[in-house]
């Protein structure tokens, strides 16, 4: 079937990629973004559920936000944290992007389809990949990157609205960092031809095109929590995805007022409530189906919340682990080892507690929580803490 060019053009509010938002983001590692989207929408791997089963899901407020920069003066290590993250750079108009100028004027070949590439030009606010053999392939405008690049990044088309509501298609090939180059995005190998796949990517309902968006922006819209509206979300995931909107907050701050609470944040919640929190966009088991839910399931791995709320250290930490813990909220994770293994030992070392009978200091990322290969090359840290070596395979 030809294919006409895809996609009307990026509206995020600005012409520039959002920094300035500080954020209280309970991090699960920098599988961030991408690894949300992947699953989200790829059928083969563990689809979540119903966006009813979200804790807040339908009652995120839409009014009151004020943008992090106005978090800065008060939260200024926050702020410096935040705008390093992967979570500042969830959502950007694809050709505003560092990766729009490396791929301008670059040829990827699909490696699915001997003797099919495509080739992109960056002309000025519009990425475009244009196929190079042709068989009735129309170019493709790429209009959104999702994902920070960490790891990797996705593009997403925009199509014709359906019932006033945004639908997307997911382009065929992604950016691989570990790679540094284009190869197919994950969930659309051996799909040419089976329905809503082509050669040049999979379409969306309007459905899916709104979750990809919601675990990618602070705001999907001014008028619903449950509508995407391109003119009015707020890329990236920010303080106010977390903590709520804030002018209230702010507003009494600058006039010297208290107390200033927050709507949402660490003071209120319970570690679980936290770290269900983080699996709103990093998954929970609920929104796969119960038989994904099991160790040693290299699919779940780059869900990290999944791994975590099974292990035996969760369970049986009386309330007190949560993905915060071990990950500053607001910053990079960190690949500080002998501070991860500092947190272990504060729990596993002594005479009343239990230690590891192999290695009792040392070691204990290497055999309870080894990086894994979750696809694609994609290295990501099992975080389902168990003791069952037979089932674990550590990532070369």
């Amino acid at each position: 079937m030809t294919e006409s060019a895809e996609g009307t053009g990026p509206n995020l509010p600005g012409s520039k990629p959002v920094r300035g938002e500080a954020a209280w983001i309970a991090a699960v590692g920098l599988a961030l973004a991408v690894a949300v989207f992947w699953w989200a929408y790829t059928p083969s791997q563990t689809p979540p559920g119903p966006a009813s089963t979200r804790k807040t899901a339908g009652a995120r407020p839409t009014s009151g936000f004020v943008g992090a920069r106005a978090c800065k003066d008060c939260h200024p290590g926050e702020y410096a944290a935040y705008t390093s993250s992967g979570h500042a750079r969830t959502l950007r108009p694809a050709a505003k992007t560092d990766l729009a100028r490396w791929l301008d004027s670059r040829t990827a070949d699909d490696s699915e389809r001997p003797g099919a590439s495509w080739t992109f030009q960056r002309d000025g606010d519009r990425l475009i990949a244009q196929p190079v053999d042709g068989e009735g392939v129309g170019r493709v405008l790429l209009d959104y990157a999702f994902g920070s690049g960490k790891h990797a990044m996705t593009f997403l088309s925009m199509r014709d609205e359906v019932n006033g509501q945004p639908r997307a298609k997911e382009y065929r090939l992604s950016y691989f960092h570990h790679k540094d180059a284009m190869d197919l995005t994950p969930g659309q190998r051996r799909k040419i031809g089976q329905p809503d796949y082509s050669p040049s990517g999979r379409e969306l309902t309007v459905e899916l095109t709104f979750k990809c968006f919601e675990c990618h922006t602070t705001r999907t819209s001014d008028r619903s929590a449950t509508e995407l509206d391109l003119a009015t979300l707020i890329p990236n995931v920010s303080c106010e995805r977390c903590h709520g909107p804030g002018r209230a907050h702010v507003d009494a701050a600058r006039r010297g007022e208290g107390p200033l609470a927050m709507p949402f944040g660490p003071e209120s919640w319970t570690a679980n409530e936290l770290s269900r929190s983080c699996g709103e966009c990093h998954r929970l088991a609920e929104m796969a189906p119960a038989s994904a839910i099991r160790a040693g399931n290299s699919e779940l791995v780059r869900f990290q919340t999944i791994g975590l709320l099974q292990s035996a250290c969760y369970r049986r930490s009386e309330g007190r682990l949560s993905c915060a813990t071990c990950h500053e909220p607001h910053s990079r994770t960190s690949t500080n080892r002998p501070a991860y293994m500092a947190i272990c030992l504060d729990c596993h070392e002594g005479p009343s507690r239990a230690v590891c009978p192999v290695s009792p200091r040392d070691g204990c990322l290497d055999c309870h929580m080894p990086r894994q290969d979750a696809g694609n090359g994609m290295l990501f840290t099992d975080h389902w803490i168990r003791a069952e070596p037979e089932e674990i395979r550590p990532a070369p």
